[in-house]
């Protein structure tokens, strides 16, 4: 999958950059596919310790936002999850295009510094997808607290508990995993965008109060 070599990568970078190349590459494979107890016990901790403390800096920022998320998905997840998956396979075409572009500029002469920019670009849609991923499994949370407690409100803090831990365990069974990524991913894509052209097109006045009935 590719968000967890991504963020498997990203990790093994982050905490261990003194190791060798070597132990790096055996970190980010055992992170990315787990096969004894043990490695699926060490991945699924670190995975859900990275999901909490990145939902944790999203809801630190803007809690009314991921709760309008919500709210876009609960009134029609049909086609927000068509939109999500579009914007999803077309960003995809684009990157791919993005890197047929450059390869054929680097061959007609260009710099071959021209190269990093769709490295650059990927690191920056696998940090987005990890984003957009975390506030899928909050969103998640919110709708198994409501079924589980009967709360019209639930705790987005509890919500992202629940739902890291939930997702993750889903993300250990093969195939499911590929399945739920794009489910999540796609939803939350969607309503992201959603989310994004109202505010582009809405009365400033009228985003400012829906804001402050969510935060209620």
């Amino acid at each position: 999958m590719i968000r967890r070599h991504a963020l498997a990568a990203a990790i093994a970078l982050l905490a261990f950059a003194p190791m060798p190349a070597a132990a790096q590459r055996g970190f980010r494979d055992t992170l990315a596919n787990p096969t004894t107890p043990e490695e699926i016990a060490l991945a699924f901790g670190i995975y859900v310790a990275v999901t909490l403390v990145i939902g944790a800096l999203v809801l630190s920022i803007d809690r009314s936002y991921v709760r309008s998320i919500e709210a876009r998905l609960s009134d029609d997840p049909v086609s927000v999850g068509v939109i999500g998956l579009g914007v999803l396979v077309g960003g995809f075409v684009v990157f791919a295009a993005l890197g047929a572009v450059v390869a054929l500029l680097v061959d007609a002469g260009a710099p071959a510094a021209l190269e990093v920019v769709p490295t650059f670009v990927g690191i920056g849609i696998s940090v987005g997808l990890t984003v957009i991923n975390t506030i899928g499994m909050i969103v998640a949370g919110l709708v198994v607290l409501r079924r589980l407690r009967d709360e019209p409100e639930p705790s987005p803090w509890l919500a992202l508990v629940v739902g890291a831990l939930v997702v993750q365990v889903l993300y250990l069974v093969p195939l499911l995993n590929l399945a739920v990524a794009i489910f999540v991913v796609a939803l939350a894509t969607g309503a992201i965008v959603g989310q994004w052209w109202q505010g582009r097109t809405a009365d400033p006045s009228e985003s400012e109060s829906h804001e402050q009935i969510l935060d209620s």
